[in-house]
């Protein structure tokens, strides 16, 4: 399993984008399923 760390931004109705070249770097494709753990930053 492949890891990278991010802090995407939560936009209206609860979109998430994963940057770019997080994508790229862990081959990310349309269909992927992510596992995500959730902290709140302040």
């Amino acid at each position: 399993m492949s890891q990278m760390e991010c802090y995407p931004k939560m936009r209206q109705r609860g979109v998430v984008t994963i940057p770019e070249e997080v994508r790229e770097a862990l081959t990310l494709e349309e269909g992927d399923q992510l596992k995500l753990t959730v902290e709140r930053l302040e």
